[in-house]
């Protein structure tokens, strides 16, 4: 696998040298440089490339270290509080209360929205989250409930008995989600992010996504608790320690169906066993779709829902997480990006439309930025003395400064759009005026 991988990056660089040697792949290569770079130096772009990559990288290694954390310096792992939690969350008296509780949430959120939409829907998520995730519950772990009005529902069908029981196609849509996306979704987010969001919006990606984890990772290490499998392997009174080993849970059917033994393996080594609280993979996935939600209109909100939903069933579904865990891990997700885009996407927003600058979309395949399509500050006049205000400045007069004899080349190489020179009629002379 890994010789695989070591040959699939040699290979791009081949196919750049190839590229290279023709006049049409030149073009296109510097076409490409100049969308990455967008004015700033190779650099200034490595900085702000670090800047969003830094994060994840130190909350990656800091999960790898905490296998050396000497067992004595550990607190105590916890193994009734998160089933006490589960039940009282889920009983119709906790739903309720929370739901009361995300009250005023929703109204903050409501006044924070620009939108008729999305004034109406954040405020109803927020307060359906706790029986969305009821729901969600049930559907997971095929409570008796669920599966007898289902069973009623499907009596006459001779090809379903049971709606709900773990099968091998839920087991590898589970595994799709849990297995699959989570870890390929940062980088899908990244680039998607630099495509449809103002410049520097996937560098607070990153910054959001390290620090709500680095916050979830302290609280595994100084609050650790057990995850729902370990009541599947081991007795009720079993009294853990830091020697027991990880377990893949519902992953190991994975197994099974893909004939591998990936999972067995990869969670028998995992330095965080009792990590159940906060739950990483619902903050992940939360962070991801706020992104996404607020950057890809209709789509996006569509895109969080779907998500989201697969992604807290998965975590269930594969005895991996609590309920408990996915609403804590939603809140971390939820603190992280009110804070950054407070302090740093509304100004991202606000330069974007000021300034006139373009989206990565946008560079690469030439289009006209839209700025007030779906931006949430008022527009104003683009500042001139940048690359992106110049290419989008209206007319000027030419009376008062001359003609603007810019070519969109300058901004986009590998348009060929050729521009005549303005030309000066030449003055009558004597002998015609006579």
């Amino acid at each position: 696998m890994a010789s695989k991988l070591l040959l699939l990056l040699l290979l791009i660089p081949g196919l750049i040298g190839v590229a290279m040697l023709f006049p049409p792949g030149r073009r296109l290569v510097r076409h490409c440089v100049d969308v990455l770079l967008n004015g700033k130096t190779p650099l200034r772009w490595l900085a702000g490339l670090l800047a969003g990559i830094l994060p994840p990288v130190t909350w990656t290694l800091a999960f790898k270290c905490a296998r050396l954390i000497p067992d004595e310096w550990r607190p105590k792992i916890h193994t009734h509080v998160l089933p006490k939690l589960e039940a009282k969350l889920l009983s119709s008296a906790g739903i309720l209360f929370v739901t009361l509780c995300l009250v005023p949430l929703a109204m903050l959120v409501r006044t924070r929205c620009h939108t008729a939409l999305s004034r109406k829907l954040y405020p109803a998520l927020v307060v359906l989250f706790p029986l969305w995730l009821k729901v969600l519950n049930m559907l997971a772990l095929d409570l008796p409930t669920v599966r007898q009005l289902l069973e009623r529902a499907i009596a006459d069908n001779n090809m379903l008995t049971h709606l709900g029981l773990q099968t091998p196609e839920q087991d590898v849509v589970a595994w799709i989600f849990y297995g699959v996306l989570h870890f390929a979704s940062p980088f899908i987010a990244g680039w998607w992010i630099w495509g449809f969001a103002p410049p520097g919006a996937a560098i607070v990606f990153g910054i959001t996504l390290g620090a709500q984890n680095l916050c979830g990772l302290f609280t595994h290490l100084v609050f650790p608790n057990a995850a729902p499998w370990f009541y599947d392997v081991y007795p009720a009174d079993t009294v853990p320690d830091y020697s027991f080993p990880g377990n893949p849970a519902g992953l190991v059917r994975v197994d099974e169906v893909l004939g591998t033994h990936l999972y067995r393996a990869a969670f028998k080594k995992s330095p965080v066993v009792f990590g159940a609280l906060p739950s990483l993979h619902a903050a992940t996935s939360l962070c991801f779709s706020l992104f996404v939600a607020c950057y890809g209109g209709q789509w996006g909100i569509v895109t969080m829902v779907v998500y989201s939903t697969f992604m807290f069933w998965s975590t269930m579904y594969l005895h991996h997480h609590f309920a408990i865990d996915l609403l804590v891990g939603s809140f971390y997700a939820l603190a992280a990006f009110a804070v950054t885009q407070h302090f740093l996407l509304r100004k991202l927003d606000a330069k974007y439309v000021e300034e006139g600058l373009t989206r990565g979309v946008d560079r690469l395949f030439c289009l006209t930025p839209r700025h007030a399509a779906y931006m949430r500050v008022p527009s104003s006049p683009p500042r001139t003395g940048t690359p992106d205000a110049a290419a989008q400045s209206p007319p000027r007069d030419e009376e008062e400064s001359g003609p603007d004899v810019r070519s969109l080349d300058d901004s986009f190489p590998m348009m060929s759009v050729s521009r005549q020179q303005p030309t000066t009629a030449p003055h009558p002379s004597p002998t015609q005026l006579a």
